[in-house]
Parts: C-alpha cells; sequence; structure tokens
C-alpha cells in the first residue's frame, strides 16, 4: 500500500528529445536550461517573426473578397517595419505560452493523459494568450480602418468576447503539435527509409499544416468576432446568426440556384498554415537544437 502511495504521488516521464522532467504531489520541478530558455527566449523570438502572417489571417477574416497576396500587401502598405504592426504585444506573453505547451504539457499528460494535457495546455495558453492576440487583432484593424475601435482590448485581460472559440482553436492547434506530427513522421520515415532530422521536421511540418487546416475556419471566427465591435450590441441569438452569416459568406457562393465552397477556402487553408505551420515547426526546431547543443551538467 505504501508503495502503491509512493508510485501515485510520485511520476516520471520522458519526452522525445527532451530531458527528463518529474512531477510530484507537491508540485512540477523546473526543466531543465535549455527548455526553459527554448521557451523564454525561443518562443517569443519565434512569435514574434510570424507577426506578419497573423495580422494578414486577421486582416483576412474581414476581407473575403480579398485575395492572399493582397492581404499581405495590406498588411506591408506602410512600410516592411509596419507588418510586425502589435507583434509585441503577443511576443512578450509567447515565454508562459510556450512553457505552457512544452514541459507543463507533459506534466498534464502523465496526470490525465494526452487528451486531457492537449485540453488544459489549450486552455492555460488562452488564459495567457487571449489579451494580447486580441489587442494585436484590433490594433491591426485599426491600422487597415483607422477609428474602428476607440478603445483597444487590454493585453493584460484573459477574458472576453471571443474566448470560448481561442480556446477551441487552441485545442486543434495543440493536437497538431502533439498528436498529428507523430503519425507524419512516421510515414516519412517509412517512406524514406530513414530517420533523420529531414524527416522529423518534414514531420512536424505536416502535421502543424494539417492542424493549420482544422483550425482556419475556427481562428477566421475568432477573428471576426474581436474585430466585429457591434457584436457587443448583439443578443446572444442575434450574435450566432451573424457568426454564422459570416461563415456562409466567408465560405460559400451561391451561383445560378446551387451553392459552392468559395475561392476564399484555399486562401484561408493557405494563409493559416503558413502562420501556424511556420510557428509551430521553427518553435519545435530550435527547441530540439537547444536541447542537443546545450552543455550538459
Amino acid at each position: 500500500a505504501q508503495a502503491s502511495l509512493a508510485q501515485a504521488a510520485f511520476f516520471h516521464f520522458s519526452v522525445p528529445g527532451l530531458p527528463h522532467c518529474e512531477c510530484t504531489a507537491m508540485g512540477l520541478q523546473f526543466p531543465e536550461t535549455s527548455v526553459i530558455v527554448a521557451g523564454g527566449v525561443g518562443g517569443p523570438l519565434v512569435y514574434f517573426s510570424v507577426t506578419p502572417f497573423r495580422n494578414a489571417c486577421t486582416l483576412g477574416a474581414t476581407s473575403p473578397s480579398a485575395s492572399m497576396m493582397s492581404l499581405y500587401r495590406q498588411v506591408f502598405s506602410g512600410g516592411l517595419a509596419r507588418g510586425w504592426t502589435g507583434g509585441i504585444y503577443p511576443s512578450m506573453f509567447a515565454c508562459p505560452t510556450f512553457i505552457s505547451l512544452g514541459p507543463a504539457y507533459h506534466a498534464f499528460k502523465d496526470l490525465f493523459g494526452v487528451p486531457g494535457a492537449v485540453v488544459l495546455a489549450s486552455c492555460t495558453e488562452s488564459m495567457i494568450l487571449f489579451g494580447a492576440e486580441t489587442c494585436n487583432a484590433q490594433m491591426a484593424k485599426n491600422e487597415k480602418a483607422p477609428g474602428t475601435f476607440k478603445s483597444i482590448h487590454p493585453s493584460y485581460k484573459p477574458f472576453g468576447p471571443g474566448l470560448g472559440i481561442h480556446i477551441g482553436r487552441n485545442i486543434l492547434a495543440t493536437a497538431g503539435l502533439r498528436v498529428f506530427c507523430m503519425p507524419c513522421t512516421w510515414v516519412l520515415e517509412k517512406a524514406a527509409g530513414t530517420s533523420n532530422h529531414l524527416t522529423t521536421l518534414g514531420g512536424d511540418f505536416s502535421g502543424n499544416v494539417f492542424s493549420a487546416c482544422l483550425t482556419a475556419p475556427v481562428h477566421q471566427l475568432y477573428g471576426f468576432t474581436v474585430t466585429t465591435p457591434e457584436l457587443r450590441e448583439l443578443s446572444g441569438a442575434e450574435k450566432r446568426r451573424r457568426m454564422v452569416q459570416f461563415m456562409k459568406e466567408q465560405y460559400l457562393v451561391t451561383e445560378g440556384g446551387r451553392t459552392r465552397l468559395s475561392s476564399t477556402v484555399p486562401r484561408d487553408l493557405c494563409m493559416r498554415a503558413a502562420y501556424v505551420a511556420t510557428l509551430y515547426t521553427m518553435y519545435s526546431t530550435v527547441e530540439r537544437t537547444l536541447i542537443r547543443i546545450w552543455p550538459k551538467a
């Protein structure tokens, strides 16, 4: 009985490519230095670097007829540096975000299994990043249409309209990082007949592209929700009607009495894949590289 209690109070878990971690009933031990640096430095840098991709996705939420290239031209319309408008705010919160998607995820997994870990890590990420991303989105909207928002959502406020959509989007994205990449890597290894850094990189990117395609409409709905100020004045039923209407306008076209998918669908999938797959693949590469080259104690 004492052994069972000891086992219940102390868990070990190992992550491929990551150092050994320990989780006790008293709390989670700090990860090794390389993991802390990856989350604390690599995460924010990677997150800031993909700001133009994120801003283009946000603008696309309210511009269904715009092409992918025209959205990127809007992002950089004020000059190259303007493409990173608002990026500093979510980047400031990226350190704990990537810690939650790294070591914390594996602690959750040991306690609650993979599905529970994906959900809990995603909720943790949203609590950290929702305010900053919403602030970023509204600043990008004001950059395109000055005066849309007289008061920008505070970057430190972890709740508001669109939070549930934000969490759902993150669950799908985290699944791409922690679930979908593994079978994709396995397929590439079987096809190549070997396992190396390229097959791992390809598996990461493929899994994240698949996840990005799933999150594309969810992210667009989130972008629409947080960049359409008049939604705040509507009742719940009317707000849902507007959201459904937005999704139909975004993805469906009726011509000659026939309804088909809009040309917006491949646009949004490509833009979301460019953002999400690049972000998570860059981070996983930085994390693995730091773990490999960091001096061992």
